[in-house]
């Protein structure tokens, strides 16, 4: 099972990375081109580049989101959970991430009846792109991201388990 897990890790982080980073790389080119446009009289600028930034940044922060969570690296206000002992935080941590779930699972639910309605509706400049591909990210990432507390809570049960033997 383990071995299965780092897999996951390995493949998930690897993906998740590419694409944000060809995400990153689209931006900076045509936000690079736009500007080399706007300050040279060679073309006018590019209508649908700050459009696709947005929607390229919406979808670089939800991707990476489960990663973040892997890495503990949220910003949180620890000022309670510091005043707990160990065993007492790691169950404060796991309820956290109970309700993170649960988070999760209604916002993935909700995904499933409001992104086939935005379907039917095209993105300001960009005339092919439908705002429903824009927000489909919201349930792969929050997909992403309840896989992550699902493993996130069964190490902290594991390690529940090993303090109280």
């Amino acid at each position: 099972m383990e071995n299965r897990i780092e897999k996951y890790y390995r493949i998930s982080k690897c993906l998740l990375e590419i694409v944000s980073v060809m995400l990153f790389v689209c931006v900076i080119f045509f936000q690079s081109l736009n500007i080399f446009f706007r300050y040279t009289n060679i073309a006018g600028s590019i209508i649908w580049v700050e459009e696709l930034t947005r929607y390229s940044f919406i979808w670089i922060a939800f991707l990476l989101w489960p990663l973040a969570d892997r890495g503990d690296a949220h910003f949180r206000v620890d000022i309670f959970p510091n005043k707990l002992n160990e065993k007492k935080k790691l169950y404060f941590d796991i309820f956290i991430d109970v309700l993170a779930l649960c988070f999760a699972i209604i916002v993935i639910w909700s995904s499933f009846k409001y992104i086939p309605v935005t379907m039917l509706y095209r993105t300001d400049s960009i005339s092919w792109l439908k705002m429903g591909m824009v927000y489909l990210v919201i349930p792969i990432g929050l997909t992403l991201l309840f896989v992550e507390r699902i493993l996130m809570i069964f190490k902290k049960i594991k390690k529940v388990s090993e303090n109280s033997d």
